[in-house]
């Protein structure tokens, strides 16, 4: 192995975690450029013999003992509330839940923990459609409005708010929320990472990014549809719209196409220094 191989340390060991770490056990064209540092897992025993007992991180709290070059967080995002801050001082830093973010204090934190240790925030792109339009728009500042709408079976839906009848008794399309993203990333963490991106991107702030998510089982993909929108103007108002229809099994939360994704994002996730960055 490659003394100049990128340490990774996964933090989580569902479908993304697993994924992200066998690829880089085993995929020949990663062995030479990247390693594992670690993984960790709420529930060690979750942690198959795939992977060796000394890549298995017990305790988080010594994470650095590893000397990771770059931390993947594919688990909740309490990791983030709890361990961010810490993550940045010693690595960079992938965060796959960005709903994280949207809890009141966390993004500015995040940010001076950025600056303040040199380490770079990664943020996925995830199922977000048009990602380089989002930020070339804000970039120029021509973004002046967007909104999201996310579209999934009621099975991959895991939503904390009280509906009358529950989800599971959707039978037919069914909005379950209507307005500011804040709000629904505490509502839906898991559901709405993509919807976080836009957030993050668009340097609109998950106050102003206006949010929906749709119940329908008749859908056989996730459904995520974008709406920007240009600076009020005497003349015609610029707008775009995007559309990414991904496929899903049903009840899962993420769908098939997002696995290599996430590993290309995280192989990505490197050497642009300090500051919030999106791969």
């Amino acid at each position: 192995m490659s003394g100049s191989a990128r340490r990774i340390g996964v933090v989580g060991y569902g479908k993304l975690g697993r994924h992200i770490s066998n690829a880089i056990l085993n995929e020949p064209s990663l062995r030479q450029r990247f390693e594992l540092a670690f993984v960790w897992n709420k529930s060690p025993e979750s942690i198959g013999p795939e992977i060796p007992v000394e890549l298995r991180l017990q305790d988080l709290d010594v994470f650095a003992e590893r000397r990771p070059d770059l931390i993947v967080e594919v688990a909740h995002p309490s990791i983030t509330w709890n361990y961010g801050a810490q993550f940045l001082r010693a690595a960079d830093y992938m965060i796959g839940s960005p709903t994280a973010l949207a809890r009141a204090g966390v993004e500015a934190v995040m940010r001076e923990a950025s600056g303040s240790y040199g380490h770079g925030l990664y943020i996925p792109r995830g199922a977000l459609p048009g990602l380089e339009e989002v930020l070339r728009m804000a970039a120029g500042g021509g973004l002046a409005g967007a909104s999201i709408a996310m579209l999934k079976h009621p099975s991959s839906l895991n939503y904390h708010g009280e509906l009358e009848p529950p989800l599971d008794q959707t039978i037919g399309r069914r909005e379950i929320y209507s307005g500011p993203l804040r709000e629904l990333c505490a509502l839906a963490p898991n559901n709405v990472n993509t919807m976080a991106v836009l957030a993050m991107a668009s340097e609109l702030g998950f106050d102003q990014v206006e949010a929906r998510l749709v119940a329908d089982p008749s859908l056989e993909h996730h459904v995520t549809e974008v709406s920007l929108l240009g600076p009020e103007s005497a003349g015609p108002r610029y707008s775009l719209k995007l559309v990414r229809s991904s496929p899903a099994a049903i009840g899962a939360v993420s769908s098939t196409a997002t696995l290599d994704t996430f590993l290309s994002s995280a192989l990505a996730a490197r050497d642009r220094g300090q500051g919030v960055h999106f791969c």
